[in-house]
């Protein structure tokens, strides 16, 4: 954390608006791509960010600064997606991110899009608790220590859920690719 960010966040821990703004516009794509990536369509990874920045501005004071805001941030929107999950059944939708723009790129679009929708299938197969681990680990790179602390579990218990999580996305996806 940089002088910036323990600046901005000193401000915020005090309830300042202004703060709390730049908080949201640094880190309110986080919350929605990891939505995304865990399965929620659009419209609800939008309600999660909206209902992610609304606690975290309601409970401003009980950010103690043992991991980073992001941590925090994450944290928070992991809770109010695992709600969402409990109270109805969701289906994952990976959202296209990446831009063709190079006519290269563009002739593997379908083969890309052909992946995406396998592996889309894939992790609609894997349960919330091992689909979650092993987006956090493999694709926003967080270490064990960061998602133990996320989810709350050991790091034995992390580690056990990335590589069932592998295991079973690769049985999955066995007869697919």
């Amino acid at each position: 954390m940089d002088l910036i960010d323990k600046e901005l966040i000193g401000k915020f821990k005090k309830g300042d608006r202004k703060a709390f703004s730049e908080i949201f516009k640094l880190y309110s794509d986080n919350v929605y791509n990891n939505a995304i990536k865990l399965g929620l369509n659009h419209d609800d990874a939008l309600d999660i960010v909206q209902t992610t920045f609304y606690k975290l501005f309601k409970k401003h004071y009980q950010f103690k600064g043992d991991s980073s805001l992001l941590t925090y941030i994450i944290s928070i929107s992991l809770n109010e997606i695992r709600r969402k999950y409990r109270k109805e059944k969701i289906y994952v939708d990976l959202e296209d991110e990446m831009d063709f723009s190079d006519e290269d790129e563009k002739r593997d679009k379908d083969r890309v899009e052909r992946l995406k929708e396998i592996v889309n299938r894939g992790l609609k197969k894997i349960p919330l608790k091992y689909r979650e681990v092993v987006i956090l680990k493999d694709i926003d790179g967080l270490s064990i220590k960061e998602i133990s602390k996320l989810l709350k579990i050991s790091e034995g218990s992390v580690k056990t859920r990335v590589r069932r999580a592998r295991l079973m996305l690769k049985d999955v996806l066995k007869d697919e690719i």
